[in-house]
């Protein structure tokens, strides 16, 4: 991969961490008991402004990861196994330390704020989080 396009990754991964919390926000999910277990967001996005893209990544990046977040996978096209993909986008999943880091994030005003310049330079098409679960309950 080339540095070019490693840098696009990567600037893309970011926006897509700050996107998936903030619609967690947005849609006003209801959450479970707190617990210090670790979550994970998933989500898609289009990316509509490259250019402006850093602006709100040097926001929303710095804030996910004093609140336990960091990107630890993301990928510009999946591939498709069974079913239908909900949009033709970017994909990525974020980890959060724990429910309480992800809530901190998407409820901060430092958030709220980046929110508005993300909504200029992205779509969201959706985001979720999922609780991590142990690896030895898994059915396959």
């Amino acid at each position: 991969m080339s540095n070019g396009r490693r840098f696009h990754v990567v600037y893309i991964s970011l926006l897509l961490i700050a996107v998936l919390a903030s619609s967690l926000l947005t849609y006003q999910l209801s959450y479970p008991s707190q617990s210090k277990e670790a979550v994970y967001l998933v989500g898609a996005v289009t990316i509509t402004d490259p250019e402006r893209l850093p602006e709100y990544q040097a926001i929303a990046g710095p804030l996910a990861g004093k609140l336990g977040g960091y990107l630890p996978l993301a990928f510009a096209a999946p591939g498709l196994i069974e079913g239908q993909m909900p949009a033709d986008a970017l994909y990525f999943i974020e980890r959060y330390d724990s429910l309480e880091g992800l809530q901190g994030f998407i409820a901060s005003p430092e958030f709220r704020q980046a929110k508005l310049l993300r909504d200029q330079v992205a779509d969201v098409h959706f985001m979720m989080w999922l609780p991590a679960i142990d690896s030895g309950s898994l059915p396959h």
